[in-house]
């Protein structure tokens, strides 16, 4: 239960459709993906960094948390594209198996590391081959991410998200 939650928030940066002509106009302009912003610790649960093509393609890297004691850190790099103004990708495990868990910046132990991965591949297994795109809705000054899969909303994995620059001094964690 406590993998799946913190999967959910992980992923939750990853993909779905969003509310502007170009979704990805912050991430064009340099701009990081914040999921869980906490402006006042300047922390985000995950932190996507896009590479944008020109036709809607994109590649990110998403580093996020992956455990509640806020030092275990999921990075993983994934690809999908911008369709009808959404963000979508298609749920991969293999983007999870390749990526890198870290606990404090360092690689974890391999027993570590074996037992973490489980976690989060049985927490991600039912997401598998599901497309997942997010929409942004701006409310009050607040944006969050509504989430579809294969094309149907779950307000389960709604998340409050945000745009920052780099140097704001913006880091994973809670």
């Amino acid at each position: 239960m406590i993998a799946a939650l913190l999967l959910a928030g992980l992923l939750a940066g990853q993909s779905a459709p969003a509310a502007s002509a170009d979704p990805l106009a912050p991430a064009r302009a340099g701009k990081l993906r914040c999921i869980a912003p906490n402006a006042a610790r300047l922390t985000c649960r995950t932190i996507i960094r896009y590479k944008v093509e020109s036709d809607g393609d994109f590649d990110a890297t998403v580093t996020g948390l992956v455990s509640r004691d806020s030092t275990v850190l999921l990075r993983y790099k994934t690809f999908g594209r911008v369709e009808e103004g959404g963000v979508c990708v298609m749920m991969r495990t293999g983007d999870i198996q390749n990526g890198m868990l870290l606990s404090s910046g360092r690689p974890l132990a391999p027993n570590a590391d074996d037992a973490m991965r489980l976690q989060v591949l049985g927490a991600m297994q039912p997401l598998q081959g599901k497309k997942r795109c997010y929409l942004d809705r701006t409310e009050d000054g607040v944006t969050r991410s509504i989430v579809t899969l294969d094309g149907i909303a779950h307000p389960e994995l709604t998340q409050t998200v945000a745009w920052v620059a780099p140097g704001e001094g913006y880091a994973v964690g809670r």
